[in-house]
């Protein structure tokens, strides 16, 4: 299964504060998902790097 998370900024434009509160509180609200998809996308990002690097440096030992 594709570990996707279809979620967009967009969905929260428009909330207002005491929305945005309550979905703070709820784990599987779409404002968890989009801070598990930025986690996700950065944790990727820095893999990446870190793999780009020991390439360019002839550290990869794999």
């Amino acid at each position: 299964m594709s570990r996707s998370i279809h979620i967009a900024k967009r969905n929260f434009q428009g909330l207002s504060k005491k929305e945005l509160d309550e979905q703070a509180t709820d784990p599987y609200s779409e404002l968890s998902q989009w801070a598990r998809k930025s986690e996700t996308k950065k944790t990727a990002r820095a893999f990446r790097r870190i793999q780009r690097s020991d390439f360019a440096t002839g550290n990869n030992s794999d």
